[in-house]
């Protein structure tokens, strides 16, 4: 697919592979004491994956810096120059900035050159990096959104060799390893999931040689979702749906019936409650689509 570029702000060219940043002059409606700045979306959709493009700075004060979760609460920007910070992961949300990770302080990214830029998002952890080293690591959800740029500069701000790579979002799924468990896994959970374009792990895909709590951890970061059976009182399960809160995943909680009451720290969440019968398990599925549908996936 053809990438498309438009200005939501500003004036930007998009010809060749370049994405370029035109300084309007004062007249043109940017005020004299504001440095000229462009907002440019683009037809591509991102999530979930790897962006990588260089860009080259021809004043201090310049920026160029990735835009995503466009149209969403918060925004999320990264790249170069961030106040104090060559480098830098931050949001804009109800007319304020908020600086979630930084580097190169009291630096500024070298000028008329050009620079190597690569993101890296997967679930919540977004990684920055320069010139093939990694800058600064920042924790942050991110929706579907319109790719695009924020050039800023009192001369032209240049992008080019932009690519964007996108894979599947995660899908990480809590539950006791029981066979009854195995089986609403298998005929019901993991099919549905990848039906919406999820990769669907659960726990017992992830131990490796390391601390297993480090693993789960680390597919609960990974994750754009993530989906926990809370029938049992199983501490693993709610340490993991508490980890998952603690991060903001959206998290969808399944429980049978039969359980009489969910203890007080989940009950006020909305909590999907089947029946481990074969009509119950389509009913459970059908409410499952329909949350996913809710959560855009």
């Amino acid at each position: 697919m053809e990438t498309n570029w438009i200005a939501i702000y500003g004036k930007v060219e998009a010809t060749k592979g370049v994405l370029k940043h035109i300084p309007l002059p004062p007249a043109e409606g940017v005020a004299p004491t504001q440095i000229p700045f462009t907002l440019a979306r683009s037809n591509v959709q991102f999530e979930n994956g790897t962006i990588s493009f260089e860009a080259i700075l021809k004043d201090p004060d310049a920026k160029c810096q990735l835009a995503l979760n466009q149209g969403h609460q918060p925004e999320v920007f990264i790249g170069l120059n961030f106040d104090t910070a060559a480098y830098g992961i931050s949001l804009f949300k109800n007319a304020a900035w908020e600086t979630l990770a930084s580097a190169g302080f009291g630096d500024k990214p070298p000028l008329n050159e050009w620079i190597s830029v690569k993101v890296r998002a997967i679930g919540s952890v977004i990684e920055l990096y320069i010139n093939e080293v990694k800058a600064c690591t920042a924790s942050q959800n991110l929706l579907k959104s319109q790719v695009g740029f924020l050039l800023r500069g009192s001369q032209e701000v240049s992008v080019r060799n932009i690519k964007v790579e996108n894979i599947r979002p995660q899908c990480f799924v809590v539950m006791q390893f029981t066979e009854e468990f195995n089986a609403l896994y298998e005929e019901v959970i993991k099919p549905t999931c990848e039906s919406f374009g999820l990769n669907v792990i659960r726990a017992d895909d992830t131990y490796n040689s390391g601390l297993i709590i480090e693993d789960i951890s680390k597919s609960i970061r990974e994750a754009s979702i993530v989906i926990a059976d809370i029938t049992p009182n199983n501490p693993n399960v709610y340490y993991e749906v508490g980890y998952s809160h603690g991060k903001g995943k959206p998290t969808i909680l399944l429980s049978d019936r039969k359980r009489d009451r969910l203890p007080f720290d989940v009950s006020g969440f909305r909590t999907l409650f089947y029946d481990n019968t074969i009509g119950g398990k389509s009913a459970v599925e059908e409410k499952l689509r329909k949350h996913l549908e809710n959560m855009a996936v």
